[in-house]
């Protein structure tokens, strides 16, 4: 089975694909730096003693100041457009915010001896994780948008083999993202608000996902999405219909060409 690239690894790919592409970038200079801090102060309160973990509640006043931080979209994502210039930022953040949706997937209370409840984590903190989500869906929106824009100005030469690999393994890392989204709102356990804040990010954030994936994909997530609405409560099931409809509407072009 074919490994697939880590957000890490797609970093470095972003790096190699844009040696001499030069563009103004949106995302703000501290933005990284910003998400860094924010998810060290968030991994800091995890390690209590040796051998155990605790997780950062959104109940917990101290906490959720926090948490906040790490889903702060003004400082650390700033605002379109984003150009190719602002890939690797862009890719970064999306790598550290995958550390907290991580963390609370995969948490065990005694690490080394109890393997992660997956299956309870996704339910008993659902509400951090749903924070994680809608944050996600906006920098993988972001992500695509400037792999859109650095593809569309790359002159003939610079259009080679190995530049359009490199945007396609970065797409399919982001495609992962959006598809785990998908999954999550599937699950009958999600509470109304979480359901909620899931679905309204997916809907505002459709245009630039949906212009940065192949048909064939965009099919793939409608089915998704699809068979989660009958779990959904009408506010949710309102947004899912309103990103559907992009999806199955929006026009074919540039990177959502590249097969």
């Amino acid at each position: 089975m074919m490994k697939r690239p880590s957000m890490a690894q797609l970093s470095a790919v972003a790096g190699l694909c844009l040696i001499g592409f030069a563009a103004r970038a949106e995302v703000p200079a501290n933005g990284a730096a910003y998400i860094e801090a924010s998810v060290a102060a968030v991994e800091s309160m995890m390690r209590v003693e040796p051998g155990k973990t605790s997780l950062p509640r959104l109940s917990d006043p101290v906490a959720r100041k926090v948490l906040e931080d790490v889903w702060n979209e003004s400082a650390i994502l700033g605002k379109a457009p984003y150009t190719g210039a602002d890939i690797p930022a862009l890719l970064n953040i999306v790598q550290q915010q995958t550390r907290i949706l991580q963390a609370y997937t995969l948490y065990s209370p005694a690490p080394g001896k109890t393997p992660p409840d997956t299956a309870r984590n996704v339910v008993e903190y659902q509400d951090e994780l749903a924070h994680s989500h809608a944050f996600l869906l906006k920098a993988v929106s972001a992500s695509l948008e400037a792999i859109n824009n650095f593809g569309a100005n790359l002159s003939q030469d610079e259009k080679t083999d190995a530049r359009f690999q490199g945007l396609r393994q970065m797409r399919l890392g982001l495609q992962e993202i959006i598809t785990g989204v998908a999954l999550a709102l599937r699950n009958p356990a999600l509470r109304e608000a979480n359901q909620t804040l899931i679905a309204r990010s997916l809907a505002d954030n459709a245009a630039g996902i949906v212009a940065g994936i192949a048909p064939p994909d965009r099919t793939a997530l409608v089915t998704a999405l699809q068979a989660a609405r009958p779990s959904l409560k009408p506010a949710a099931e309102k947004a899912v219909s309103a990103f559907i409809a992009t999806a199955t509407s929006a026009p074919c072009n540039g990177l959502c060409r590249l097969e």
